[in-house]
């Protein structure tokens, strides 16, 4: 309230009489009082009034904060009171927990975290294809050369590559490599027909070392005088079985050097 104010309430008599009652701060005098007071006394009342009503403009203005505040934590605290209580709810069974606000951050990370999967398993896709292709021609390859190396032998009926490589899997004969070995496969499948081709040849050699320790019996020691080379003897059908060892004898030159050396008739 300025001066001009206080001092025309002062003067108004006609309005405000002097049992007027006047509140300053808590207590309560008449106006009469008021008017009884000299100018300096009466600038000091004004001043006085005006910091009474400057506090209670202060006080009002601290109150309506204070209430605002009080307002917005109870918004507050009823807000975080319901979404505890909508957290602590299990979610109904058709409602999708990605949409729950709560949950949307980590909803959106593991979004992005299944895309990055979901890339390197593509990416992981093609790299294997890419070395299983590359294995199966190398391997290929390998086969094929395996195979045209391969000694048949007099074999009427060669098998496969492919008959090989399935019968080397079934059979687990690998190289070092742990990869199927057609080599390996047909040593393996031949193994009967090698064991039978030994036999014969190690028949066949006794059966030679036996006719080369006959002739060597019918030859006379070193130094006997011999008659020289005697006839070839007759060998038919009704010839004795001689005449075919003695052609074969003298083919060789050292049995013939023993045979020319023999008395005459004893071939």
């Amino acid at each position: 309230m300025s001066k001009d104010l206080i001092k025309k309430f002062l003067e108004d008599s006609e309005h405000y009489p002097d049992t007027t009652m006047i509140k300053i701060g808590d207590q309560e005098v008449p106006l009469s009082s008021l008017r009884a007071l000299n100018a300096d006394e009466r600038t000091q009342l004004s001043d006085a009034i005006k910091r009474n009503q400057e506090t209670q403009a202060a006080l009002e203005g601290q109150r309506k904060t204070v209430v605002d505040l009080a307002t917005k934590a109870q918004q507050a605290y009823e807000a975080a009171e319901a979404a505890r209580a909508k957290a602590s709810a299990p979610p109904a069974p058709s409602q999708d927990w990605r949409n729950d606000p709560w949950f949307q951050p980590i909803a959106k990370e593991i979004e992005e975290r299944d895309k990055k999967l979901a890339q390197a398993t593509e990416a992981l896709t093609q790299l294997t294809n890419t070395v299983r292709n590359a294995a199966t021609i190398w391997a290929e390859d390998r086969w094929d050369r395996d195979y045209s190396g391969i000694d048949f032998g007099k074999r009427e009926k060669k098998p496969t590559r492919e008959e090989l490589v399935e019968f080397a899997t079934k059979n687990n004969l690998v190289d070092r490599h742990k990869i199927p070995s057609v080599r390996a496969a047909w040593e393996k499948m031949s193994e009967a027909d090698r064991l039978e081709d030994l036999r014969k040849a190690e028949f066949e050699k006794g059966r030679e070392a036996g006719r080369m320790e006959t002739l060597a019996a019918r030859v006379p020691q070193p130094g006997v005088p011999g008659a020289g080379m005697p006839p070839a003897p007759k060998s038919g059908p009704g010839s004795d079985v001689l005449g075919d060892l003695y052609s074969e004898a003298v083919k060789d030159p050292e049995l013939r050097a023993l045979i020319e050396q023999l008395p005459q008739g004893i071939v």
